[in-house]
């Protein structure tokens, strides 16, 4: 049996945190974090080594999703694909900068972005 694919998402609001999880925990394996600094503590446990990374771009106080996005790029084991999942009005310039794989704005639809999570990740067979 192939191996699930690896999710990290982060998010701050706890509501869609929730929601994006139980969407995509159905088809892949899902670890969340509710800031930046969290998220680098659970990428740190797993290794750097999701599949894929959703992440929103403003996380509250503290680091935000780009600035995440670059600590986590330059310590992960393999190429990171990204996919933000932001309603910020410049989302889709910072999505570029960060050389996100993809772009969803909120509200989201949740088949979108297992759709999206699916053709982004490696294949496993």
């Amino acid at each position: 049996m192939p191996e699930r694919i690896r999710v990290l998402v982060v998010e701050d609001d706890a509501d869609t945190l929730a929601a994006v999880a139980a969407a995509l925990r159905e088809e892949f394996t899902v670890w969340v974090a509710r800031t930046g600094e969290q998220a680098l503590e659970v990428a740190d446990e797993v290794g750097f080594d999701a599949d894929v990374v959703v992440i929103d771009l403003d996380l509250g106080p503290g680091m935000r999703g780009d600035q995440f996005a670059a600590q986590y790029r330059r310590r992960a084991t393999r190429p990171a694909r990204i996919v933000v999942l932001s309603g910020v009005p410049a989302a889709h310039q910072i999505a570029r900068q960060i050389r996100a794989a993809a772009i969803l704005p909120k509200p989201y639809d949740a088949d979108e972005l297992v759709r999206t999570v699916r053709v982004l990740a490696p294949r496993t067979d």
